[in-house]
């Protein structure tokens, strides 16, 4: 039974979706106006573990996320580099998505941009407008937030020194100055300047920032969806506002659960340009590699800050080293493989139900992966200890589909990634074990180091020598 902590409700509600055995999810993207940093992945990277373990708790998931590519910051940065809107955003777009690829993030079901879907946010207006929810001031068009009663029921701030009727014109604004918000603005004599600007009865528009997603979620799914995800600097006021003008404009739920992902922060301060602590992606990908960045993420819950340091990377590479180990080693042993009987065949294959019901129970205890990874890493060591004395094929083939379904779910171990070892190296090797044989330890030594300064790792085993790529 799938638990999950819905920040509507601040408590872990039983999971169940509108349609029986599929799940909606509307996820917020990037607004592309730069590089995204880590804090940013840390969001996407969750999104895609909580759409790999729905599937593998046996749901249909569809999955939107949105392309932010018109709001202040990009419209601000596009000018500033001299560059038009759209080839400003797809720039950038191209970036995220390649970013996508660094994690093994699998691809959402769709991703609509906001410029594609200017149409639908002027009729979402009118609609307001018709109900007394909004009203026009200086070809702007703003939400009157006194007119929604559930205002603030997903932040659950106080809002008794609301102003009824002030407005600001920004997209961004702090939290401790909560007003009425913009669903469209009218475009300065810049932007029209620039052909930033869309038509509308109340004059050359472009959209604020938070009816993009309204708008593009229910033209995906309707008026209601199961579950809506972003980072907790998105809960107000962008999604309070979400839920305002969707369901002042529909009169029906928006999301059903909201499920939001902690900031990352370096060394225990938060990111900024002034502290010099942001980091890109591909920054840390080139340091460690994509698949330990994104084991980095599961190993701490996304409930919880994630304190990012070199100390805290490195550990999470080394237990990412040791479970990619036994799994290579699981390979290896597979290919000697034998029919017989061992002591201790019993004993592993009681085993692994246990650890597959425990693996499953962690996630459903609202996609736990930490307390997942620790089931994964009792598998490991089951393995292991196996390793040392068993080798029947059918307990082999066992513990390896158990270990591959686990690293599927967290998405790691991908096996596209395997490479067949350079025929240079296989030479090497076949040296080395004849030194071996004449026990000739000292040119033993110096071809394993130079098998090394290769790039390879070369492990003696009963079966022969075993030979990896080294990280």
């Amino acid at each position: 039974m799938l638990k999950v902590y819905n920040t509507l409700t601040r408590r872990k509600d039983i999971f169940k979706p509108l349609k029986e055995g599929e799940v909606s999810i509307y996820a917020c993207g990037p607004t592309v106006y730069s590089m995204p940093h880590i804090g940013n992945y840390r969001t996407f990277l969750m999104t895609d573990n909580i759409v790999r373990t729905l599937e593998y708790l046996g749901y249909k998931v569809k999955l939107v996320m949105n392309i932010t590519d018109i709001d202040d910051k990009t419209i601000r940065d596009s000018k500033a580099a001299g560059m038009s809107l759209k080839e400003f955003t797809d720039k950038y777009t191209a970036e995220f998505f390649k970013g996508l690829n660094m994690l093994n993030i699998k691809r959402a079901s769709a991703y609509p941009r906001a410029t594609e879907n200017v149409g639908s946010m002027i009729e979402l207006t009118k609609k307001l407008m018709d109900k007394g929810l909004a009203y026009e001031k200086g070809g702007s068009v703003y939400y009157r937030i006194s007119s929604f009663p559930d205002y603030g029921k997903l932040s659950k701030l106080d809002f008794d020194k609301i102003k009824v009727g002030a407005s600001v014109d920004v997209d961004e604004y702090d939290k401790d100055n909560p007003r009425d918000f913009a669903l469209l603005k009218a475009s300065t004599p810049e932007e029209i300047e620039r052909g930033i600007y869309y038509e509308s009865p109340w004059g050359k528009i472009r959209p604020g920032w938070h009816i993009e997603c309204s708008v593009m979620a229910m033209n995906c799914f309707g008026p209601t969806l199961d579950m809506h995800l972003g980072g907790v600097d998105l809960i107000f006021p962008h999604h309070e506002n979400e839920i305002a003008q969707s369901e002042g404009a529909t009169g029906k739920p928006f999301a059903r659960y909201w499920i939001h992902v902690e900031h990352l922060i370096v060394e225990g301060e938060k990111m900024s340009k002034s502290k010099g602590n942001i980091f890109t992606l591909p920054e840390i990908v080139e340091k460690y590699g994509g698949e330990v960045v994104r084991f980095m993420f599961l190993t701490v819950h996304y409930r919880k800050k994630l304190d990012y340091s070199d100390a805290f990377a490195e550990n999470a590479k080394n237990n990412y080293l040791k479970l990619k180990e036994t799994l290579e080693n699981l390979e290896f042993a597979l290919a000697n493989a034998e029919d017989k009987a061992y002591p201790e065949d019993d004993e592993v294959l009681k085993a692994l139900p246990e650890l597959e019901s425990q693996f499953r129970e962690a996630l459903e205890d609202d996609f736990n992966t930490p307390k997942a990874i620790t089931v994964f890493r009792e598998l490991s060591r089951t393995a292991n200890k196996y390793l040392e004395s068993g080798k029947n094929r059918q307990v082999l083939n066992r513990l390896h589909s158990l270990y591959r379904q686990f690293s599927n779910v967290l998405g790691i171990f991908a096996e596209s990634r395997k490479k067949e070892i350079p025929e240079e190296i296989m030479e090497l090797v076949k040296e080395r074990e004849n030194a071996r044989k004449r026990k000739d330890w000292a040119v033993s030594d110096a071809i394993r180091e130079k098998i090394k300064s290769l790039g390879y790792i070369v492990q003696d085993t009963k079966e022969g020598p075993h030979v990896r790529e080294a990280e």
